[in-house]
């Protein structure tokens, strides 16, 4: 009674680790997934098996079929799908009846989904500390809202005045300019 419970402590990690993406799994953990998977036997479900049961259909398994390492590209390709997550594999592998894959992986899935779990609290810790507003100093009256032309004392001919103070400043630089034998090119326009 004592060796099947630990069996089944050891063939599933924590529930901790179930939500977590599939990214959390490294190298050395999908290689050894695919030495099980990748053999296509009559008595165990393999890579094809896990393949349906992930929602792939008939034309893409048949193109991971032409793959040197089928079940790592599976893993690559089902990791961008919604609803990929480590927890998510497991629980596929026990429906397929792979308890002999979590049996043997069980601990280094553990061990790999604790390391990807320290090191998100890592980087989440060394991040700036920030507020989730972006505000300036400026304090904030309901009379600064929403400025337009209209509200300008002298109205759209404020705006007129100021564009063709901008022109004639530019044709006194491109005169000036010239004069020395320097060009400008400012495109004026006519309205």
């Amino acid at each position: 009674m004592a060796a099947e419970v630990s069996r089944a402590e050891s063939a599933s990690p924590a529930c901790s680790t179930s939500s977590l993406p599939l990214a959390a799994l490294n190298v050395r953990v999908r290689s050894r997934l695919s030495l099980f998977l990748n053999v296509r036997t009559q008595v165990a479900a393999d890579w094809t098996a896990l393949a349906e049961e992930m929602g792939f259909e008939y034309l893409e398994i048949r193109h991971l079929e032409m793959q040197a390492d089928p079940t790592g590209k599976l893993l690559d390709y089902w990791q961008g799908r919604p609803g990929a997550s480590v927890g998510r594999l497991l629980e596929l592998l026990t429906k397929l009846g792979r308890e002999d894959v979590l049996v043997d992986l069980g601990p280094s899935i553990e061990e790999d989904c604790q390391k990807y779990i320290l090191k998100q609290q890592q980087e989440e810790s060394e991040k700036p500390l920030q507020v989730p507003a972006v505000d300036s100093s400026d304090p904030r009256t309901p009379e600064r809202g929403g400025i337009t032309m209209l509200d300008d004392p002298l109205g759209a001919a404020g705006w007129w005045w100021l564009s063709l103070m901008i022109i004639c400043k530019a044709r006194n630089v491109t005169s000036r300019l010239s004069s020395r034998s320097a060009s400008l090119q400012v495109p004026i326009r006519s309205d």
